[in-house]
């Protein structure tokens, strides 16, 4: 009776892991490898051991079969690793405006590693989403994500079929929107670099004798370094509003 007992709990516990560890995998912050692998797994084990209370009790009972077992593990880590790339595509719009920027600034060629992105990335868009997951973890919006895996267990339940088709639905929704948000965010910039551009070319016409990409360069980017300084906390505070509207339709209401 006791090893049935520790047998069914130690199965419950792994299957809680499987999508928690990932989900940790991916999502922002918490995976890559910047992060410690073994503090990404003592983490993923202590989430999975806090819930494992509170949802093992609405687990399905251990598969007699093994092939139904490993499908069901695999299940698991799809969900997890669905909920990461959530997460990462709402970050892929600081990335998409950080590129905008960086045309209209002039920086398109300066790079610099970006740890949400694992690589080389415009150095604006490094600076872009760096701020941002500063910004997340210092307003607790890291909360929600963890938040959001938990309350998965209520939609998504474990040993039932997985809507794929729902989940290719909301994944193009989502990055739809997120082009069109990081399009919003640009548009200060895109505005000047498109009035700044104009400009030059009417100066073009009328001195065809003055260098004027000479002297165009260092004023588009000191202009748009000064005009990104400005509108850097107000592009912060809107993704992060953006962020936790991204987050609400995967948290059940309490």
């Amino acid at each position: 009776m006791l090893n049935e007992i520790l047998t069914l709990d130690i199965y419950r516990f792994f299957l809680i892991f499987t999508r928690i560890g990932a989900a940790l995998m991916i999502m922002p912050g918490m995976g890559g490898h910047l992060v410690s692998s073994r503090i990404r797994l003592i983490f993923g084990l202590a989430i999975s051991l806090v819930l494992l209370p509170v949802i093992g009790t609405t687990l399905p009972p251990l598969p007699t079969r093994l092939s139904n077992l490993i499908l069901l593990i695999g299940s698991e880590a799809m969900i997890g690793f669905y909920l990461g790339i959530l997460t990462q595509a709402l970050m892929s719009t600081l990335h998409v405006a950080g590129t905008f920027i960086g045309f209209q600034v002039g920086l398109t060629n300066a790079f610099s590693f970006d740890a949400v992105a694992e690589q080389q990335s415009s150095t604006l868009t490094a600076l872009f989403t760096n701020t941002a997951l500063i910004a997340i973890f210092a307003t607790d919006l890291h909360h929600l994500m963890l938040r959001a895996i938990a309350d998965s267990y209520a939609v998504l339940i474990p040993g039932q079929p997985l809507p794929l088709g729902d989940f290719a639905e909301t994944l193009g929704k989502l990055l739809s929107a997120s082009i069109g948000f990081a399009l919003q965010l640009a548009a200060p910039l895109l505005a000047f670099g498109m009035i700044y551009n104009v400009a030059l070319g009417l100066m073009s016409r009328l001195s065809p004798q003055i260098q004027v990409f000479f002297i165009a360069l260092p004023l588009q980017v000191l202009a748009g370094l000064w005009m990104m300084m400005v509108a850097l906390p107000l592009i912060i505070m809107l993704f992060l509003r953006w962020f936790e509207d991204g987050l609400m339709p995967f948290l059940t209401p309490r």
